[in-house]
């Protein structure tokens, strides 16, 4: 199976700087998005960390017989220790953490590691699915069918996370393995997309872009900037395609 991604991050327009992060490392299967909170420097720093550490700690594992799972894994744990690390060095940075989406592909497997709200989607045969659950206390009251989904959207506390990188010693990362089929597209994005873009859409403009996927990426964040761009935006697209 062979992998083509784009990418694309903006700040948005009301934000003064970017706390979201990508990363593209086809090399080793590895594409990302995480998405920082602490204030501007130590948001957009927890998020570097996390990618960095990720990118790093998946390289190193790149012989090792562990399962795309496991690598991934290891490899969150190994970013939530390096922004806690940098929190002991730095005591002004406690409060920074980040949330992370990320898939590690084979040439038959691919796997998914999630963490915060960021999500991750996939889309076959025409249709959308996301493949992740926000860990948010909003998505929480919904999924306790407190509160609809409609009003989930406009809620004050929506950006409140149950569960980040580099907030506790401790992170359990929710983990999932599929078998990709040609044609496939995986999604993976920040919640300044999903704030302001539908899932529908995002099927409508990966369908329609298929060939252009810097297009996309284009088209979607503008999509969210057009409609308030009130937090950073970060979209990848991965699509599979037949050796």
């Amino acid at each position: 199976m062979n992998l083509r991604s784009a990418a694309l991050t903006d700040i948005g327009r009301r934000r003064k700087a970017n706390e979201d992060c990508y990363a593209l490392a086809p090399e080793i299967g590895l594409y990302l998005v995480a998405d920082g909170m602490g204030g501007h420097a130590a948001g957009q720093l927890a998020s570097e960390l996390a990618a960095q550490a990720v990118v790093d700690t998946l390289r190193s594992l790149i012989d090792a017989s562990a399962s795309l799972t496991e690598k991934l894994r290891y490899a969150t744990a190994a970013a939530n220790r390096e922004i806690l690390a940098a929190v002991r060095q730095r005591p002004a940075l406690t409060g920074m953490g980040t949330t992370l989406v990320a898939v590690l592909a084979s040439p038959n497997r691919i796997a998914l590691a999630h963490v915060g709200d960021s999500r991750a989607y996939l889309i076959r045969a025409g249709r959308i699915r996301q493949l992740t659950d926000d860990h948010s206390l909003v998505a929480e009251l919904v999924r306790r069918h407190e509160i609809s989904e409609t009003a989930a959207r406009g809620h004050p506390h929506r950006h409140v996370l149950t569960r980040a990188l580099g907030v506790r010693r401790g992170v359990e990362a929710d983990l999932a393995e599929f078998t990709p089929a040609a044609g496939d597209s995986f999604v993976l994005c920040s919640d300044g997309l999903t704030g302001h873009v539908s899932d529908d859409e995002i099927c409508e403009t990966v369908l329609a872009e298929q060939n252009n996927l810097d297009s996309a990426c284009t088209h979607l964040v503008n999509l969210a900037n057009a409609r308030g761009g009130d937090d950073n935006v970060t979209v990848v697209i991965v699509r599979c395609e037949k050796d």
